[in-house]
Parts: C-alpha cells; structure tokens; sequence
C-alpha cells in the first residue's frame, strides 16, 4: 500500500476509532455560531493556510472530520495537507495508533499542550505534528516526492503554531 494511502487509511480509522466519522460525506463549514474553531476543517482560511507553510496552488480535497488540500511548494514540488480534528481522542489513542502502522514517534510539547510528530520510516517527505488536550488535532504534510527537503515536519509544526494562535493559545 503506498504512502498516501496509508496515510488515508490512517485518517479514516483514527476518525473511526473516534467515533467521530460523519454519514453525511457533503463538505461543510463550520457555522458561525459553533465556538469550536478546531471544528470542520480548522481555523485556518487558505491564504493563512498558505503562507504558514510557503505553498500556491492550494485546493482543499474533502471535509468535515479530515480535510485535505494540494498545494505546490516553492521548488514546484507537489505537497499534501491533511488535518484532523477529533472531539475527545486522546494522546495514547494516536500512538496505539501510530506504533500499529510502523510510524516512528517523538513527545513534543507544543505550546502548553502535549504533542508527538509522526513519521514514516520509509517517506522522509512525510511528517505530522498531533496535540491533545479535550481532542487531537493533527496536521500531516507529505511531499509528494518522497523528499526531505521542504522539511514535512517543520511545515506541519508551523501549520499547527498557526491553528494554536488562532484559537487563541
């Protein structure tokens, strides 16, 4: 299975586990009067989206539990976004999941929430950053060509210092 399968398929049962997983597939925006601002697709609109990591062409993919985008990096290289918002899941919940697909993990403290970066052994293009306190929300970025370089895990990080500050952290 390839890696960005596996890393949907990782999504989707983190979502599943969750119990978080919506029947109603139609994207959707978090309304006005929901206070959560994790919820939907996160905080971020896609120009901020955009410049916390330096990518064009963004295009989101799917909503609601997990979102996706495309975007192009500045060397033109191709780069997937995914985020994750799960009401309720916890830290040792994502890394029963982690260590179950082969993903190496590293204990972060993000602001003043714990957290750990994902990473896929096998993709060095591949990264995410998770943190947890009344949920996880978790962003993976994964360049399409399986390279290193932009840092995967220094865009995610970023991705979610910007989805903290927003929200007020």
């Amino acid at each position: 299975m390839g890696l960005g399968a596996r890393i949907t398929v990782a999504a989707l049962l983190i979502a599943a586990l969750s119990g978080c997983s919506h029947g109603d597939q139609q994207t959707r925006v978090r309304p006005a009067e929901d206070p959560n601002l994790l919820a939907g697709c996160g905080p971020l609109d896609d120009q901020k989206l955009a410049s916390a990591i330096t990518v064009t062409g963004l295009r989101q993919q799917s909503a609601p539990t997990v979102c996706n985008w495309t975007a192009t990096n500045s060397g033109g290289g191709a780069v997937d976004l995914t985020y994750a918002w799960l009401r309720d899941d916890t830290l040792a919940r994502e890394v029963r999941i982690a260590d179950q697909f082969g993903y190496q993990i590293e204990r972060v403290l993000v602001k003043h929430f714990g957290g750990m970066y994902w990473r896929d052994p096998k993709d060095p293009g591949s990264c995410a950053v998770t943190v947890a306190d009344t949920g996880t929300v978790t962003w993976w970025v994964q360049n399409r060509g399986h390279t290193a370089q932009p840092d995967p895990c220094a865009a995610a990080m970023n991705l979610m210092d910007a989805t903290l500050s927003v929200d007020g952290v």
